[in-house]
């Protein structure tokens, strides 16, 4: 496939972040492979016994099909796995379904580089999207996915997965934010119009989970209030401002 200025300026990208974060980037896609993502995903949610977060044979089949399954590592020590798959033909997407980085991985950037080489990989097949979800309530993802990578998000899906119970979403409801990332955007973000309000989330609603679920329950309620209906009548949030503590929230007509 020949590629474009950008698809090489994106894989260019990729490898400066990967560098930077001091890992290795690297498709998974054998069977000891499988078994790692299968471990990793589990030590990250926490799923209860018996119930893998992904099971091993799905990713073997997703990686057998042609999906995205990759990780990126610190020498052999495996600190972020990033699992997508492609959308319907005729559709030039990706849907990123799972990825996770370990908790003490976070502040190296190695999820950033993990969604650049997603990135550059898809440009590289021909794509120019990826979509994925996240709970609107996790600030830090909230600002990673919107204000770092420039994301956008429109659409609040309620109650999306249903129950989980695991070590990420305890008993709350798995409301999210559906996200769309144009590859070939730039991720700076305009200056908000006039007309937009900011809708706050807590700063840690994990930890809140574990301390006060009736606080971290009020949280869910209290934000899909504010985002579920506008979102739905044509606004769109156009930021995520981490000082403040909340999406910036254009209303637009609504």
């Amino acid at each position: 496939m020949e590629h474009s200025k950008e698809t090489n300026a994106a894989r260019e990208s990729a490898e400066r972040a990967a560098a930077g974060a001091g890992v290795t980037v690297r498709a998974m896609n054998t069977t000891a492979d499988s078994f790692a993502c299968e471990r990793f995903l589990a030590e990250v949610w926490k799923p209860p016994p018996g119930s893998p977060a992904l099971a091993a044979d799905v990713i073997m089949a997703m990686a057998d099909a042609g999906s995205y399954v990759a990780g990126a590592f610190d020498g052999e020590l495996l600190l972020a796995v990033c699992i997508g798959f492609w959308g319907p033909p005729g559709r030039a997407e990706m849907h990123s379904h799972v990825a996770g980085v370990l908790p003490g991985a976070r502040r190296r950037d190695v999820g950033f580089a993990l969604k650049l080489d997603q990135r550059a990989h898809v440009l590289e097949n021909g794509g120019h999207e990826i979509t994925w979800t996240f709970d609107p309530l996790v600030a830090r993802n909230a600002h990673f996915n919107i204000r770092k990578l420039g994301g956008t998000a429109e659409k609040y899906l309620v109650d999306h997965y249903g129950p989980l119970s695991d070590g990420i979403n305890g008993s709350d409801e798995t409301d999210r934010l559906l996200l769309r990332w144009d590859l070939l955007a730039s991720p700076a973000r305009p200056v908000p119009p006039e007309g937009t309000i900011l809708v706050a989330v807590p700063s840690d609603i994990e930890s809140l989970r574990q301390q006060d679920p009736r606080s971290a329950r009020d949280w869910r309620l209290a934000v899909r209030e504010k985002l579920a209906g506008p979102l739905a009548g044509g606004a769109r949030i156009v930021d995520f401002d981490r000082v403040a503590g909340g999406y910036v929230l254009d209303q637009g007509d609504c």
